[in-house]
């Protein structure tokens, strides 16, 4: 395992996310927002990112498939707990917090079992 991929494919991934977020839930915000070619662009870069960080990921967990498309996954979870309250007032309950510690738990599991 080398941990070093693991941060840099996390961090890709994390940029992605967020990217990926404004493309799918902006429109809600602005009607226009999936009439421009921003969304669209922004997707381009998004998968240029995701790739980059697969690539990185499944280098860093050993060829581990499974523990990539986890981390992916909670990438996107925490992007999406720190964006729908700043942009839609939905509240960080605990319920969300239960939730976002599952998905680590997911992440945990990937990195400490051996």
């Amino acid at each position: 395992m080398n941990i070093t991929k693991i941060l840099t494919s996390t961090f890709l991934f994390l940029l992605g996310s967020f990217g990926h977020w404004y493309i799918m839930y902006w429109q809600f915000k602005t009607p226009n927002w999936i009439k421009s070619p921003i969304p669209y662009l922004l997707a381009l870069g998004c998968t240029w990112l995701w790739i980059k960080a697969s690539d990185y990921g499944v280098a860093g967990f050993n060829g581990s498939m499974w523990s990539n498309r986890f981390l992916f996954f909670v990438t996107g979870v925490i992007a999406g707990s720190i964006l729908y309250p700043i942009h839609y007032g939905q509240p960080f309950t605990l319920k969300v917090l239960v939730q976002l510690l599952l998905a680590l738990s997911i992440i945990a599991v990937s990195v400490l079992w051996k």
